[in-house]
């Protein structure tokens, strides 16, 4: 877990999971103290509306790289998106 830039109350983290485990980079937050902003899990799971995306969870996969598991090649994705809390030249 990285601090990539603080911004005021928040925070934008680089993170770089080693496993593709359900859950793993929200209970890893939460667990330090730093839980994802719009998270309705974690630290405790709130009742939303399965059709309300008006408080998105603020993670994005900037980059995503993998070995296909069916065929060996590697692969490699980037997303231009960003996060709507993020600042222009941010994540």
């Amino acid at each position: 877990v990285e601090v990539e830039q603080v911004l005021g109350d928040l925070a934008l983290y680089r993170l770089t999971p080693s496993t593709g485990q359900t859950h793993q980079l929200r209970v890893h937050l939460c667990g330090l103290g730093v839980p994802i902003l719009g998270d309705p899990l974690y630290p405790e799971v709130l009742d939303v509306a399965v059709d309300d995306f008006s408080t998105p969870l603020q993670l994005l996969a900037a980059e995503l790289s993998f070995t296909d598991p069916v065929d060996g090649t590697d692969r490699s994705f980037v997303s231009r998106r960003t996060l709507p809390l993020a600042p222009p030249d941010g994540p």
